[in-house]
């Protein structure tokens, strides 16, 4: 039993000898720019053999100090490899993704020369994702609102990679898609991206008062997702406000109206006693 827990205590000792001691994969990568990833390691008392990038099970970059070139490049589905270095205990590597929304696993594998060539790997996702600049914005929506009154809202996204999906709120209770109101999508623009949009018809109830606050979620769905949201708030007035407001606000304009004939006559008895004179 000692001799198996001493043998198991060297292994570890030389395991721990040589060590990946910083990966840095971008969790997402836009497939307008190239994304870089870097591995940092320690040798120790071992000599490099080689450095090796994996996407999923599938060989991007190889760098190995004793044979010339000493760095080469794979090219894969789903990735483009623009290029790589190698210096001291770093090696980096720059992909350009392809303009579909994939998540994918790099990995960076160190191997120590033989005859043992012991080896340490680690592993980071990936997302392909282009997020939108701006929050969405919704058309069509009314101050003012009375009990009854139609309204038809657009909600329209940035665009983005893959596509948002649109949701409704009202007053924070998701609103379900009716089949004819479903996310559009406009054409497909540079890098992949598009735009989205759905339209909400909305009946303002009766037995709501005071305000009605509309929400729209624009939502890429990836991993972790991605949400960017905009609202508007629409004061509603019962009828009986309603007639008071617009009583109100005549009675404004008349005075109005009567003050602006007052100037009007005003000058114009000024300019006639200054002709008589």
């Amino acid at each position: 039993m000692n001799m198996k827990l001493l043998t198991l205590i060297a292994l570890c000792a030389v395991t721990s000898a040589y060590k990946i001691t910083q990966l840095k994969v971008p969790l997402y990568a836009d497939p307008r720019r190239a994304a870089e990833l870097s591995c940092q390691f320690e040798m120790n008392d071992h000599r490099l053999h080689s450095v090796k990038w994996y996407r999923d099970l599938n060989e991007i970059f190889r760098y190995n100090p004793s044979q010339k070139p000493t760095i080469r490049l794979f090219n894969v589905t789903g990735v483009i490899v623009e290029g790589g270095e190698c210096e001291g205990g770093c090696c980096m590597v720059r992909v350009m993704p392809t303009p579909v929304a994939t998540r994918a696993a790099y990995s960076c594998e160190i191997s120590t020369e033989g005859p043992k060539f012991l080896i340490a790997r680690e592993t980071k996702l990936m997302t392909v994702v282009a997020m939108p600049d701006k929050d969405p914005v919704i058309y069509g929506a009314p101050k003012l609102a009375k009990p009854g009154d139609q309204i038809v809202l657009n909600c329209s996204s940035d665009y983005s990679l893959p596509a948002s999906d649109i949701n409704w709120y009202i007053n924070d209770e998701l609103q379900k898609p009716e089949l004819w109101h479903r996310t559009e999508l406009s054409a497909v623009q540079s890098g992949g991206l598009r735009a989205s949009w759905r339209i909400l018809r909305l009946s303002v109830p009766s037995d709501v008062t005071g305000a009605l606050r509309v929400r729209c979620e624009a939502v890429l769905s990836v991993e972790p997702p991605v949400i960017r949201e905009t609202s508007v708030l629409m004061t509603l007035f019962s009828r009986t406000h309603l007639s008071k407001y617009v009583s109100n606000r005549g009675a404004r304009i008349v005075y109005q109206d009567l003050m602006l004939v007052s100037v009007i006559l005003s000058n114009v008895n000024m300019i006639l006693s200054v002709i008589l004179s």
